[in-house]
Parts: C-alpha cells; structure tokens; sequence
C-alpha cells in the first residue's frame, strides 16, 4: 500500500515542500551563534506566554518595551523570552510575528531581543501536539489550501475506511496542515525556532526554559546550543526518512512513533512477496537513537524541573557545577507555575522562578516581567503599577501545597479530627487550622519514642533536608503520641513492593534516598522498615518517620548502612559541618542527652569522612 498510495500522499509532499518555499523569504531572518553577552546595562525577561498575545503587549508596554503602536521602545535594553510561545492560547502565531519583528527592531536600536526555546516550541517542531488548541490551527488556515485537505482526507479513508472521516477531522482541524508546514524545519517558523537557543548568559545571569540537569556537567555554552540544535535536527532528519518510506504517518502519536516504526517495518518484512527498501533497518534504528537522546528527554535543559521542584540541598550539586562551568551567578526559569502566581527565588536567590501563568485562561495567573538592573532584581506584574522586590520561595514538604511554616503551627494549634483507623498505634487525622486542612497521622507511641520522632523533625529542618514532614506533640483521643503531617495522597515502601506500584514525578529518587541514608546515619536510626519510608503519590517526593530507635550512643552507622553506606554530596556536607555541640544542645538538648549528642556528633565525622557522591547522569529512555 506503501508504493500504490503514493499518489496523494506525493501530492501532500509537494505541496509542502512548495509552501515552504513560499512562506520563507530569500533573506531569512539571520539567528547569531553569540549565546553571552557582558556589560548590559538593563534586562528584562518573561516567560511562558503560551499564546497569550494580549497579556504580554500590555506587559512589555508597562514595561517600556513596546511603544502604543507594539513598536520597540527600550533603546538598548536587552529583553530575554523565556520560550514557551506556543501551546494552549490561539494567538501563538502573532505572538511569533511580534517576537520576530522586535528582534530587528531591538537590534537596529542598539538593544536585543533573546528568544529561548520552550519545551513546547521543540515539541511542535517535533511534532509532539498534545498541548496545541484548537485557535492555534485555525490561525493558520490561510496556508492550506482545500485541495491539500481533501487529498490528505482522502488518503485517510483509504487507509482507515469510511467510518473513520469524523476522527480524521477531530484529528486535524482546520488549518493543521498550514500549521505543520509553517513549523516544518523549512517552514518560516519552523527554521526560525530551531535557529533559537536553549540557554544564555548576560551579564552574570544563566537564561534558560527549564533549568540544567547533570547532562549539561561538562559542556560550554556554545557546545550546550550547538548539540541541542543538532539533536532536534537529527530527530528530524531520521523522522523525514521514516515518513518517506511509509513506517511513520500523519496522525502518529508522538510518543508512540518508535514502536509503530518498528511494527510496520516488522510486518513489511514479513510477508513471502515483501520487497522491503534496503537500510530501513539502519533508518529505524537511527530514529530509535535520536529519540533517546537525553538532550530532548525529560532531563533536557527545556524540560528538567530539578531547580524549580526539588530539594535544594540535594539538587545544589546539580546547579552549582553548571553555574561554575557557564560563569554565571544565578539562573533565572520558566516551564515551571511559581506558586501562588509570584515569581520567586530559591537557593538563597541563585534562582529565580519566573513563570506567574501569563495566560489566565488556562492558568488563572497573570503576566509578570523580571528587571534587572545592575545588582537589583525585581518583578513587575501585568496590571500593577510599580515593581516589587522578589521574594524567596519557602520550604514545603508536605503537604507539598501549604508551606511547611504554616503546617507546623496548624498542626500545634489546629482541631484535629479523627478520620478513620491506619494501623494499631495509629490514627489517619485532619487538623483544620485558618482555613486549611491539613491531612496528617497520629501516632501513640512511648514518651522516649515520641520524643526521638520530634528530634528528628527538629534535626531535619536544622539541615534543610525537607524529608521527615512537620511533626508536633499532641494528645489525642486520651493517648499521647505526635501528629506528623502527610501529603493528600501517599503510599509506604511496603505498599510499592507488595503492588509494584511505578513511580513517577520530576525528582529523581535516588539523590532523596540519599538524603533518608544520612540523616539515619546521622542519628543512628536502627528502626528503618519499608513501613517507615514513604512516597507522595502524585510528586513522589520520598519522606520518613520512624525515629523510636535513633539518637543512641553507639558512634557507628546503623547495620543496614554498613554494607552500602551514604554518599554525601557537597551541599550536604556543607550543612553536616556547621552541626557543633553548642547548636544541639540547643536544638535538640531537651531532648537528647549530651552522651547521645556527642555519638551524633561522631556519625557526623564519619559522614564526612565518606567519599563523595559521584556525578550521576541520568539514564536515556
């Protein structure tokens, strides 16, 4: 069918390639390879606009970017986008226009307009359109013509039947062909987005969507953006190679194109009359590998929230070395909502969290703009008259969407109700407190055993680990015991071996696993049980509890350590060595002897003494 269809599906080839052809101009937009700039005066960047024209003209005119006529205003300014144009508003293609006209306008002016690119901007490249709406192709209807539509509607039916028509118009609306062919690598916006970077510096700031993983350790700037461009490339050159052949088809879930690659090659090549094209094999397998090329995964610089989500003593040692290695003081994101829609810092303002959900429709949010002047940062948002100083982010631990300050006094102050039985010795509760619910366990224990479980809370915020949630001594139904924070929904390590439950979420556990062995190692827990150690099931941020044996005197690790001991990495160790006899007894002095102080003091010199954590890349898909 492959061969005898070729007909109309040539037609659609032909036409592509004549469009594209027609939409790019004989002089392209130049893309420069610069990727830093020193010496600027004045910066401004935004995020994630996902088609939300209207909020950002009137953002960048309150800013002083764009004059009443959405002309450039900002003389020598340098203004950064930090990508994620398009995707859920359907005015993403004049919002590409806009951009793409203030980029000369800035240039002639003596500023710059930066443009990152989004994950979502890869992603329609790509051909990944799970997120376009419904407006978005219709803006691009004027690039189809109605014989194009009808021969690719034809060539649907022949392939699928009659009864499919209603998919196949459900499948691609109106303008869909317009809007891939304007995006292909020759379309004019499609060769403009894969002309963009993936990350900047200016002045002493990292530009980037998403935020770097351990992918990135080792590279320079330049060899980070020509390696990403490359990738999305190659992807695309071994995806054209796969259509052309007939193994790939309009309408092929994005995530699902190795696998039916590799079916329909398989059933090509297995009938007695198959004449399959020759290297096909070697085609799919060159697709196969630029799939898994971990610069367009998950912990690719546009995708990778480790800055924005996780926590900061473990993912430190994941940022500091790109920081170090791309000369940059602080690095400043997108891709990721901010809380409470306000931008933000964490790692003691090395970050900045920028994305407040410009697009109300679909976040509820509003559009904000960070200045940078000199050493002053500061945030503007949509609507406000004058800009306010950035705040850092707090600590949250769990649950993930209260901050932890505010948990820790619900749970002291607040009404606990008793909903139901857990386990013996254990209560699943809620405790309402301002207006919040917080769900949270009790746990009627020993005075000694309730006492090490607050030591161990005391011990963790000490450290900044965020791993043994907010926990308070309470009375409960007659019985003396600690209410400890939970998230909403959760499950233990037991429960994930007894049902072999798949994680998930943007943490990777391993660097929390890690954060559980130190601090056991720290207080010399010998009571870890997969009962003790549990997950939030939606995020799947790792949490313990379980400290009725911990804070003895023995001076050495606890036994299930010993085989495997931790590896603490930088950030850590930095926090292990300010612990001093002095800040315990303070700490923790009520309730920890001073023998038993100075064993936790010992473990600690142990700790240190460890080798250090080796640089872990992630593994491809």
């Amino acid at each position: 069918m492959h061969t005898r269809n070729c007909g109309r599906r040539c037609l659609l080839r032909a036409w592509l390639a004549a469009l594209v052809l027609s939409v790019v101009p004989a002089l392209v937009l130049a893309q420069s390879t610069q990727v830093e700039w020193r010496g600027v005066e004045r910066v401004v960047a935004f995020a994630d606009v996902h088609g939300a024209f209207d909020e950002l003209t009137a953002l960048l005119r309150e800013s002083g970017i764009i004059d009443a006529q959405n002309r450039w205003a900002a003389g020598g300014t340098h203004v950064v986008s930090l990508g994620d144009l398009l995707d859920r508003g359907a005015d993403s293609r004049k919002v590409m226009d806009l951009l793409m006209r203030l980029q000369g306008e800035a240039s002639a002016a003596g500023g710059a307009l930066h443009v990152i690119l989004g994950n979502h901007e890869a992603m329609n490249v790509l051909g990944d359109l799970r997120y376009v709406a419904a407006g978005e192709y219709a803006a691009y209807a004027d690039l189809e013509p109605p014989a194009v539509r009808k021969a690719a509607r034809e060539e649907w039916v022949l392939r699928n039947g009659p009864e499919s028509i209603a998919t196949f118009e459900q499948r691609f609306p109106p303008g869909y062909f317009g809007h891939r062919a304007a995006l292909a690598p020759g379309g004019w916006y499609g060769n403009w987005l894969l002309g963009l970077p993936v990350a900047i510096v200016i002045n002493d700031t990292l530009f980037m969507h998403a935020g770097p993983s351990r992918v990135l350790h080792g590279m320079a700037l330049p060899e980070l953006n020509s390696r990403y461009r490359s990738a999305l490339k190659e992807y695309l050159a071994a995806l054209n190679r796969l259509e052309q052949a007939g193994l790939l088809q309009p309408g092929d879930a994005y995530s699902a194109r190795p696998r039916l690659a590799a079916e329909r090659l398989a059933l090509r090549t297995s009938g007695a009359d198959s004449t399959p094209e020759p290297n096909l094999s070697t085609a799919l397998a060159r697709f196969q590998q630029a799939d898994a090329n971990p610069l367009i995964d998950p912990d690719g610089p546009n995708w990778y929230r480790g800055a924005a989500l996780c926590r900061e003593v473990s993912e430190s040692d994941v940022l500091m070395p790109v920081l170090k290695q791309f000369n940059a003081a602080r690095l400043v994101v997108g891709h990721t909502v901010a809380r409470n829609f306000r931008a933000a810092t964490r790692f003691d303002g090395r970050v900045v969290k920028l994305d407040a959900g410009m697009n109300r429709a679909a976040y509820k949010g509003r559009a904000a703009a960070l200045l940078i002047d000199g050493e002053r940062l500061s945030v503007r948002y949509g609507g406000e008259p004058l800009a306010q100083p950035l705040a850092a982010e707090g600590m949250y631990v769990a649950p993930d969407e209260i901050e932890d300050a505010s948990v820790a006094v619900a749970l002291r102050d607040g009404q606990v109700t008793v909903t139901g039985p857990r386990s013996p010795g254990e209560l699943y509760v809620a405790v309402e407190h301002q207006g919040q619910r917080v769900p949270a366990v009790f746990i009627a224990r020993s005075d000694a055993a309730t006492r090490y479980e607050l030591a161990a809370y005391r011990l963790d915020r000490k450290l900044g680990l965020g791993i043994v949630p907010a926990t308070v001594v309470r009375d409960v139904q007659g019985q003396r015991g600690v209410v400890q924070a939970r998230p909403a929904k959760w499950v233990t390590q037991g429960d994930v071996q007894r049902q072999a439950i798949a994680g998930g979420g943007w943490c990777a556990v391993e660097p929390q696993y890690q954060l559980v062995y130190a601090l056991d190692a720290l207080a010399g827990n010998e009571g870890r049980t997969p009962e003790t150690l549990f997950f939030d099931a939606d995020e799947w941020y790792v949490y313990v509890t379980g400290h009725d044996r911990a804070f003895g005197t023995g001076r050495h690790f606890p036994a299930y350590l010993k085989a495997s001991p931790p590896a603490p990495g930088a950030e850590l160790r930095r926090r292990l060595a300010t612990l001093t006899e002095d800040n315990l007894a303070e700490l923790i002095g009520d309730i920890v002897d001073a023998r038993s102080r100075k064993a936790l003091l010992q473990r600690r010199d142990e700790l240190l003494e460890l080798p250090a954590a080796a640089a872990r890349r992630p593994a491809a898909k």
